[in-house]
């Protein structure tokens, strides 16, 4: 990755900003420090049992944390296609 490049921004960054939140404020938020809730924002600390109650009380699905669904309220099944969930649907 060269220095223009920029990761794949964290699900819970995207969540932050766009509620207009700074990582010092969600961080106070949840109990943390802004330095804590930064290494968790960019992976290279895990989110603990307690930062998943958080964000169910604010309706964040754990799946939309660990990014593995897009959608904030986890309802459509990771790895599932629109069609496919309408099929299984019926």
């Amino acid at each position: 990755m060269t220095g223009t490049e920029r990761k794949r921004d964290n699900p819970i960054a995207l969540w932050r900003r766009g509620l207009g939140l700074t990582q010092k404020r969600l961080a106070a938020m949840m109990g943390i420090t802004a330095a804590t809730l930064s290494v968790k924002e960019r992976g290279e600390c895990e989110w603990v049992r307690r930062d998943f109650e958080f964000f169910h009380r604010h309706g964040v699905s754990a799946d939309y944390v660990l990014g593995f669904t897009p959608d904030i309220d986890g309802r459509t099944p990771p790895e599932t296609s629109e069609g496919e969930a309408d099929h299984e649907r019926g």
